[in-house]
């Protein structure tokens, strides 16, 4: 290989440092800050992901009844999910060795009351051994591992399956003075009748772990039943932050009188395999005389906030990404354009000499290439210190649609780095040869007498 044009190249570089190095800055800071927006936008589709499967329980495949997703709350009994239909959904998901957790879902409504005072409630549940499951989850923890905690006392997995046990979003607990969640009393301690007028109402409340809920049973009757509050939690999400509650599976069904569920969630190993399994799942459930709805976890009709936020941030993504590629096209340009200008009469000699244009554009394409190749290289290292001292400054992330902060930790993605290296390169080099090209089509005569400029 001829090395004649790589040694003239890197000659030429020591002409015109101060433009070359205003170029290569140019460069150097669009890519650093290539790698800063991947590493933001990788580090929140990841948590919005295990926030949308795991921490609020969706899975990566949900099961309606038909039309159930809509129309469930209008009409519990009629577009839940009957016994029948949860044991067929369990013979034909059997079989699949995609599937690594399972179960039914329940959600609900109604009032909840520490006997002084009373506030409406939206409560969801598990069954708290597959909860432990979902929450402890190795993609979960990586990722939203901050939002797993409680923010006081021990989640519903540690209690004995037949403790109604329950746990309650902070704003409601302290509106019920319910904010110092401990372990269910023996029956015989339980608190007496509390006088809501007496002076020391407030304290007898707090100790009182104890609370009521009533609902309308899906039968048409009003149903109630106790529970102690053994922990106080953040929701994330400000649609139910105000009067949320979770409780065993099992019990929110002995409170609305029913064995049936409100969906089942599915999770898989790998959620590259959910279209597919989604796809067999509908086979299966029409072929087995199921009316019933399948859904990605991903789904807009099922996960709004999800792909809402997603879309907020890829705009925000292609909009800053597409200001980084005109600094990067603009500042090239100019400095090539100056360049090639300056040198026009050495580019008009060159061809007297036999080069081509081809050759000559080589030539300004390799010094670029070196240029770009040395200013990806520090632009690298300044992505790498950023991404250090970002994770290190613990900055607090608040995505839209979720009510509790997380800590900015921008991730690394190899297929984000190879992009952006490829993009800056490519405009670059683009920008480059556009500039040479405006030059050296001009004749011999009009480059070496300067006419051309």
């Amino acid at each position: 290989m001829n090395s004649a044009p790589f040694k003239m190249s890197l000659r030429n570089l020591s002409r015109n440092k101060r433009r070359n190095v205003a170029t290569g800055f140019a460069i150097a800071l669009g890519f650093s800050s290539a790698l800063v927006l991947g590493g933001f936008m990788h580090q929140a589709e990841n948590r919005m992901r295990a926030f949308t499967i795991y921490g609020s329980r969706t899975g990566h495949i949900a099961i309606y009844k038909k039309d159930g997703l809509v129309s469930y709350e209008g009409n519990p009994k009629k577009y839940s999910l009957n016994p029948l239909d949860l044991a067929a959904l369990e013979r034909i998901t059997a079989g699949m060795s995609q599937i690594q957790m399972q179960g039914p879902e329940m959600v609900g409504q109604g009032l909840v009351s520490n006997g002084c005072q009373s506030t409406p409630f939206f409560a969801t549940a598990i069954d708290p051994q597959l909860d432990w499951k979902v929450q402890q989850h190795p993609y979960n923890l990586e990722w939203n591992g901050e939002l797993v905690n409680l923010a006081r006392g021990r989640e519903l997995w540690e209690y004995p399956d037949d403790a109604t046990v329950m746990a309650i979003s902070s704003p409601i607990a302290s509106f019920l003075h319910k904010d110092k969640p401990g372990d269910p009393p023996e029956p015989s301690a339980k608190v007496a009748a509390i006088d809501c007028q007496a002076a020391d109402a407030t304290d007898k409340l707090a100790a009182d772990l104890t609370v009521q809920l009533a609902a309308n049973a899906w039968n048409g009757r009003l149903s109630g039943i106790d529970a102690d509050v053994v922990a106080n939690m953040r929701t994330s999400n400000p649609l139910y932050e105000g009067g949320f509650v979770r409780l065993p599976f099992k019990h929110l069904q002995r409170l609305y009188e029913t064995k049936n569920a409100t969906s089942y969630s599915i999770w898989l190993k790998d959620n590259d395999h959910v279209p597919e399994t989604v796809a067999l799942i509908e086979a299966k459930t029409k072929a087995a005389g199921l009316n019933l709805d399948v859904y990605a976890w991903d789904d807009k009709r099922l996960s709004p906030y999800f792909n809402g936020t997603m879309q907020f941030c890829n705009m925000l993504a292609w909009f800053t990404a597409a200001i980084l590629a005109s600094i990067v096209i603009l500042s090239v340009f100019n400095s090539a354009t100056m360049t090639v200008i300056e040198r026009g009469s050495e580019i008009g000699m060159m061809r007297s000499l036999g080069f081509t244009r081809r050759r000559v554009r080589v030539l300004f394409v390799i010094e670029m290439t070196m240029i770009a190749a040395i200013s990806m290289a520090a632009g690298g290292l300044i992505g790498v210190v950023s991404f250090f001292f970002v994770n290190r400054a613990g900055i607090a992330l608040r995505l839209p649609g979720m009510v509790e902060g997380m800590t900015l930790r921008l991730a690394v993605n190899p297929q984000i780095v190879l992009l952006s290296a490829t993009l800056i390169f490519v405009l670059a080099i683009f920008a480059s040869l556009l500039a040479v090209w405006a030059v050296a089509k001009n004749g011999i005569a009009a480059l070496v007498s300067g006419s051309h400029r």
